[in-house]
């Protein structure tokens, strides 16, 4: 018996903020994780007071375990960066 045609839905997602996110050109980042991969979405949010647009910018699909690295990583950094500022105190 063949499987059915399924169709996704796609939806557009307006973002709004009070305040603007980091800097003139804030992202966010969007993380989807399946078995086999992950899939980072970044997101630019339109700063002007007058929209609140969003729109996705970048879509990174990676396997997995490169992205589990990856995580591992920006831990590590993080953790080098905090310990360095203790040291300068």
């Amino acid at each position: 018996m063949p499987e059915e045609n399924k169709q996704t839905e796609i939806k557009a997602i307006n973002v709004k903020f009070d305040k603007v996110l980091g800097s003139l050109y804030a992202q966010v980042v969007g993380v989807v994780v399946t078995d086999i991969d992950i899939t980072l979405e970044f997101v630019y949010i339109n700063p002007r007071p007058d929209t609140n647009d969003a729109q996705l910018v970048s879509r990174i699909t990676i396997p997995r375990v490169v992205g589990e690295s990856l995580a591992k990583n920006i831990t590590d950094i993080i953790a080098e960066h905090e310990a360095k500022k203790g040291d300068r105190k």
